[in-house]
């Protein structure tokens, strides 16, 4: 069950960050034909720009911790035996666990500072606060997911860089 939630969830993830990128990309256009076609940039792009990467950057998180995506070096790693590469990885999964926690906390603190003194964007007024809280939240999401593999890791038969 908790699989097919993931699954799902990966699923939303994903068709998220299409739809942001997707936006991005709509808005960039517009503003550059605004701009050298027109002489009539998009009001207010650039900020829109800032918020969608940055949604699109934590959207991807929780999938790529998810699927052990991440930039790895493995120089020593693809020596280990297999019982040891696993006790690698459910290490590694751990640490990665605890750093996306205190990550995500800090993303909390600063929301909530953000939402102290009413914090908005400069041109458009959007407020920063929630875009903090969303990036907490999917902070605290991949942290999760870390935590997930390493439960795999320990209870199930996974495959790991040696057999991939």
């Amino acid at each position: 069950m908790l699989n097919n939630l993931i699954k799902n969830f990966n699923f939303v993830l994903t068709y998220s960050c299409i739809l942001a990128l997707s936006a991005l990309v709509t808005i960039t256009v517009i503003d550059v034909a605004g701009r050298y076609l027109f002489n009539f940039p998009l009001a207010g792009a650039s900020e829109i720009t800032e918020i969608l990467l940055a949604i699109i950057i934590f959207i991807g998180l929780p999938y790529i911790t998810k699927e052990e995506g991440h930039v790895t070096v493995s120089i020593f790693t693809q020596k280990l035996s297999l019982i040891h590469s696993k006790i690698h990885s459910i290490i590694i999964n751990i640490l990665i666990f605890i750093l996306l926690i205190f990550i995500s906390k800090n993303l909390l603190y600063h929301g909530l500072n953000l939402y102290s003194y009413n914090e908005i964007t400069t041109y458009l007024e959007i407020p920063k606060a929630p875009i903090a809280f969303l990036m907490a939240f999917l902070t605290l999401l991949a942290a999760f997911s870390a935590l997930f593999n390493s439960y795999n890791y320990i209870i199930k038969k996974v495959k790991t860089s040696e057999n991939k």
